[in-house]
C-alpha cells in the first residue's frame, strides 16, 4: 500500500537516513530528501527522486519554517520523516502548523518531553523498574573531587539533551573522563543545569530496537556492539536475541507512554553476570538501523504503513549471529589501534581481514555497500580517498603555486565581471566573530582610496547572528588600529552567498561547509592564505591575545597580497596613483 505514495526524509547520513531511503524506495514510494549536506554520499542513492535545499534554522526559525511549509504545500508529501533532532524538534514544536499538510512521523509531545531529556528518561525508567547507572544531575556545589568520590571514576558527563530548540546547531557530547583533572576542566566549561553525571558500567553495548503502536511492541530487534566509541557510537555489531528483561523494560516504558513509532533503547550489559542498565533512548531513527533492515526487520516501511494506513506488519524471526559493519569508521578505528599497537599491529590487521570472510558467507552486511544500491557506498569511499590524496597533494610545494594562481584568477574574474555594480567580496569563517570581521576591516582600509573599489563584507557559516568579537580579538585588533567593538556576527545564508562575486575563506573546514551547503559556488571560493601561499589560517577562537596576534599577522600578510592585486587591476582600468592605506595593522 506504499507504492505510489510520496515521502520527505530529513537527513543526509549513510546510516539511518540511507536505510530509510532504501526501505521506502524498495516499497515503491517516491522519496525526496531535505539534507543539511547537499554533497552527501547518501544522496547518490538510486532510490532518491529529488533533493530540496532548505535554509538553516536561524534566529526564530521563520525562514526555515516558511520554506518547509512552502515545500509541503508544493509537493504534497504523504509522510515526513525526520532522521535528526535538528529537524524533529522544530517540526514537533510547530506540529499544529504542519500536521494539516502531511503525516508527521514524530513522537507525541509527552514522549519527546521524557525520552529526549536524559534526566527525565532516567526518572521514567526508575519508575518502571528499569535499572539505570548511578548518577544524578549536576549541582552548583559539585567539584571534581566530590564527584569522583561519590560517583567514581571513570565518570560519564552527559548533556541532558543532544539538541535543544535554543541551540539547534550545537550537539551536546557525552564525555567519559578518567582523571579528576579532566573532570575539573570540563566542569569549568559547561552550564551545569544542562548536564548530569553517571558512573561507568562495564560491559558491552546492547541495542533493543522496536516499532510500537500505542504502547504495544510490534517488532523487536536486538544487537550487541562489537566495537564502539567511548561515548557509545557503534560501527560493528552483531544480531542477538532480545534479552527478556530488557524487552520487558522497554515494553513497560513505552506502554506507559502509549508510544507510537520507532525507537532504539541503548543498554550496557555485563556479559559475565548478565546484569544490565539502560543508558538512553533514541526515540527517532538510529544509526544501526541498516542491520535490522538487511535482516528483514524493515522498520521504516513498517512504520510508514502503520502511520499511513494503520497496518500492522507481521515479521518473521530474524537471523542471529549476523554482523553489520559501518566500513569507514571501522577502518579508521583499525588504523588507530594499529598505530597504538606497535608490534601487535600486524595481528590486529590480520584479524580484521579475517572478519571479512563472513561477507561471501552472508554472515555480514556492510551498511553502505548493498547490491541494489552501490553508489552511496562507493561515493563515500571515493570521498575518503580524495580527501587523503588531497592532503598529500597539499604538502607538495607546487600545490601552493597552483592554488595561488587559481585564487588570483578568481579574484580577477570577480573584479572584471561582477554580477551587478561593484564586485562583492565576502570573507567567510565559522562564527564571523574572529577572523572574517578583522579581514573585512583591514581590506576596507587598504582599499579606501581605490576608485570603484569592491564592496567588502563578512559572514559566518554557523547560524548564530548577533554575536560580538571576543575580548582578546577586540584587544588585538585595537592594537592594530581597528575597532571591532561594534561588530556583530552575520549568517552566510543563500542570499549572501549567491550575491558574492568572490568568497574568501580561511581553512578547509570553511571549504567543506561550502561544499555541503553551496556546492555550485565553489568556483567563486578561495582561501585567503592562497594569495601569498601561506595556506590555512586557523581559528583563534578561545585562545589568548597572543593566539589572536599570530592569526591576525597571517591575515595581514595575505591581505597585502590580495590588496595589491585589486589595486593593480584598478590601476589598469583607471590609471592613477594608488596606495595602501597607512593603517596600523603592520605595526
Amino acid at each position: 500500500m506504499l507504492r505510489g505514495r510520496k515521502a520527505l526524509v530529513f537527513g543526509d547520513d549513510t546510516r539511518s537516513f540511507l536505510a530509510i531511503l532504501r526501505s521506502l524506495g524498495r516499497a515503491g514510494m517516491e522519496v525526496h530528501a531535505a539534507p543539511p549536506d547537499l554533497a552527501a554520499p547518501a544522496l547518490r542513492s538510486r532510490y532518491l527522486t529529488k533533493t530540496h535545499a532548505l535554509p538553516l534554522w536561524v534566529g526564530d526559525g521563520s525562514g526555515w519554517l516558511d520554506a518547509v511549509e512552502a515545500l509541503l504545500r508544493r509537493e504534497r508529501f504523504d509522510i515526513v520523516i525526520p532522521c535528526t533532532e535538528t529537524a524533529l524538534l522544530p517540526l514537533a514544536r510547530h506540529r499544529a502548523r504542519f500536521a494539516p499538510l502531511t503525516c508527521l512521523a514524530l513522537p507525541d509531545d509527552r514522549s519527546i518531553e521524557i525520552l529526549f531529556d536524559k534526566t527525565a528518561t532516567r526518572d521514567w525508567a526508575a519508575q518502571h523498574g528499569v535499572a539505570i547507572a548511578g548518577g544524578r544531575r549536576l549541582r552548583d556545589d559539585d567539584t571534581a573531587e566530590t564527584l569522583s568520590s561519590s560517583v567514581g571514576l571513570p565518570i560519564m558527563l552527559k548533556p541532558r539533551a543532544s539538541h535543544t530548540m535554543a541551540s539547534l546547531d550545537q550537539r551536546g557530547k557525552v564525555e567519559m573522563l578518567d582523571r579528576v583533572e579532566e573532570l575539573a576542566e570540563h566542569l569549568q566549561r559547561i552550564r551545569r543545569e544542562d548536564y548530569l553525571v553517571e558512573g561507568f558500567f562495564r560491559g558491552a553495548g546492547v541495542g533493543v530496537s522496536v516499532l510500537a503502536d500505542r504502547g504495544e511492541l510490534l517488532a523487536v530487534f536486538s544487537h550487541r556492539r562489537i566495537r564502539e566509541t567511548a561515548s557509545g557510537g557503534s560501527y560493528y555489531r552483531i544480531s542477538i536475541p532480545p534479552d527478556p528483561g530488557m524487552e520487558r523494560g522497554v515494553a513497560a516504558m513505552l506502554g506507559a507512554l502509549s508510544y507510537t513509532g520507532v525507537a532504539m533503547f541503548e543498554f550496557r550489559q555485563n556479559l559475565e553476570t548478565g546484569a544490565w542498565i539502560l543508558l538512553e533512548v533514541n526515540a527517532r531513527p538510529w544509526g544501526s538501523m541498516p542491520l535490522p533492515v538487511a535482516l528483514g526487520i524493515d522498520f521504516p516501511a513498517a512504520w510508514a504503513r502503520l502511520l499511513l494506513a494503520g497496518e500492522r506488519t507481521a515479521f518473521a524471526p530474524y537471523r542471529l549471529g549476523i554482523y553489520g559493519r559501518n566500513l569507514l569508521p571501522d577502518l579508521s578505528d583499525l588504523a588507530d589501534r594499529a598505530r597504538r599497537g606497535g608490534s601487535a599491529a600486524p595481528g590486529l590487521i590480520a584479524n580484521w581481514l579475517a572478519e571479512l570472510r563472513r561477507l561471501p558467507l552472508r554472515q555480514e552486511h556492510i551498511d553502505t555497500l548493498v547490491a541494489d544500491d552501490l553508489r552511496p557506498g562507493l561515493a563515500e569511499i571515493g570521498n575518503k580517498l580524495r580527501g587523503a590524496l588531497g592532503g598529500l597533494w597539499r604538502r607538495l610545494p607546487f600545490d601552493r603555486v597552483i592554488r595561488r594562481h587559481q585564487a588570483e584568477t578568481r579574484l580577477m574574474r570577480a573584479l572584471a565581471h561582477p554580477q551587478s555594480g561593484a564586485a562583492r567580496i565576502v570573507f567567510l569563517c565559522a562564527g564571523n566573530i574572529c577572523r572574517s570581521p578583522y579581514a573585512e576591516a583591514v581590506l576596507r582600509a587598504q582599499l579606501f582610496a581605490v576608485e570603484q573599489r569592491p564592496l567588502v563584507s563578512s559572514a559566518g557559516t554557523l547560524p548564530r547572528p548577533g554575536r560580538p568579537t571576543p575580548d582578546n580579538g577586540i584587544a588585538e585588533a585595537g592594537e592594530r588600529g581597528f575597532d571591532l567593538t561594534p561588530h556583530r556576527s552575520s549568517h552566510f545564508d543563500r542570499d549572501v552567498a549567491e550575491a558574492a562575486d568572490l568568497i574568501v575563506a580561511f581553512d578547509e573546514k570553511n571549504l567543506a561547509t561550502m561544499r555541503a551547503r553551496h556546492p555550485a559556488l565553489l568556483d567563486r571560493t578561495v582561501l585567503l592564505g592562497d594569495f601569498n601561499g601561506s595556506g590555512e589560517i586557523d581559528d583563534p577562537y578561545g585562545g589568548s591575545q597572543a593566539v589572536y596576534a599570530h592569526a591576525y599577522r597571517r591575515i595581514d600578510r595575505a591581505l597585502d597580497a590580495l590588496a595589491v592585486l585589486v589595486i593593480s587591476r584598478r590601476a589598469q582600468t583607471h590609471p592613477q596613483p594608488q596606495a595602501l592605506h597607512p593603517a596600523q595593522h603592520h605595526a
